[in-house]
């Protein structure tokens, strides 16, 4: 156990000589309904294909799976009648009509998307998995004038964990590895982006993340840690470059420029009451995650709520779930229910995209069908 920390140390220590460069770069974040609607709270919980993006220890965890396929769709903003208008009014080549109708939800909520796509082996302290994931969100104080930031990152993660101890009594002790391949647009214009030719550069880059992660299992109560992309994840970008362009290369060449995704340090306690015999009929368990996000940006600083998480999964006969929780300070819900092998998971969320909760809340929905044994 001595060595594992003094590893961790070293590690830290020399990664975070290369974290005094440069400029902050989005989080590999997919969202998953099973985890955004616990409000985030995941990480002395960690199992199964959740683990894949929140902790490693949690590959040797109870609760593993192999997902042949998982397909994530969700959108930055609540589906009602005045946005699918909207939305379809673009898609059939009248831009300006339909972002008259998406002005509201442009300016008070903000709009994008996030859809990703996957498949893991997660168990027996392996880790493996592969994920594809689109992330676009924009927003503006008025229509006209927003702008949208965007990323498809393929992500490939090998990992291992340790359980040190019985089922009762257990340290989990697990790392892994993600190499990115990354495709951004940073600022695009709302007309550039839904015009008839849509016009806007792109960066293509590529970047090697690690991830370290702990999990204390003392009955039904488990205390976690995990640091993600530690010392911060470099990302080596091309110039940009338009996506009309010949020249252009999506899997990137002659890298000149570097971003890095800060490092993240999440703390986590769970709790899950023993009910004996009544298990099959209900079966809670409650989380509360502190994350904090060590940005380079010094005008940065998000506030201690933006960094809590807080949520509870209740297995109702084993095949159902029922989810609630709070995401910086943000409701969240959700269902689930797994037949034979096919997993369908459905949530509400919002999330703050400003440095104070309560400031810039982003609402949304989303939902998973897997394939999972």
């Amino acid at each position: 156990m001595k060595k594992i920390i003094l590893l961790i140390l070293i590690t830290l220590l020399l990664t975070g000589f290369s974290f005094a460069q440069t400029i902050d770069e989005p989080l590999f974040a997919p969202v998953f309904p099973e985890i955004i609607a616990q409000g985030g709270a995941f990480t002395a919980n960690a199992h199964g294909y959740g683990a894949l993006i929140t902790n490693p220890a949690g590959f040797s965890m109870k609760g593993g799976s192999f997902t042949l396929l998982s397909a994530n769709m969700g959108s930055y903003f609540l589906p009602d009648e005045a946005a699918m208008n909207g939305i379809d009014a673009m898609m059939n080549g009248s831009p300006e009509s339909g972002i008259a109708l998406l002005s509201d939800i442009i300016t008070s909520n903000g709009i994008g998307a996030n859809i990703n796509t996957g498949i893991g082996i997660v168990g027996k302290g392996i880790g493996l998995g592969l994920i594809v994931d689109l992330d676009t969100y924009g927003r503006g104080k008025t229509a006209l004038g927003s702008s949208f930031d965007g990323a498809v990152t393929a992500t490939g993660i090998a990992g291992y964990s340790l359980k040190l101890g019985t089922d009762n009594f257990a340290v989990h002790v697990g790392g892994d590895l993600r190499l990115m391949h990354r495709i951004k647009m940073e600022n695009v214009a709302i007309l550039d982006l839904v015009g008839a030719s849509p016009a806007f550069n792109v960066r293509v880059g590529n970047a090697l993340a690690m991830d370290l992660g702990a999990i204390l299992k003392m009955g039904t109560l488990s205390v976690g840690l995990s640091l993600r992309d530690i010392g911060g994840t470099p990302f080596m970008y091309t110039d940009p470059v338009s996506v009309d362009d010949p020249a252009f290369d999506p899997m990137g060449s002659g890298a000149v420029d570097t971003y890095r995704i800060p490092m993240q340090g999440t703390l986590g306690v769970s709790y899950n009451p023993d009910f004996g015999g009544f298990s099959f009929l209900i079966d809670p368990t409650f989380s509360l995650d502190y994350q904090h996000i060590f940005y380079k940006d010094p005008d940065y600083t998000p506030s201690f709520w933006t960094g809590l998480h807080a949520g509870t999964e209740i297995k109702v006969l084993r095949f159902m779930k029922v989810r609630a929780g709070i995401n910086q300070g943000y409701v969240t819900a959700g269902i689930g229910a797994k037949v034979l092998f096919m997993d369908v998971n459905i949530a509400y969320f919002t999330r703050e995209m400003s440095e104070y909760a309560g400031v810039e809340p982003n609402s949304g929905v989303t939902m998973e069908m897997a394939i999972r044994f």
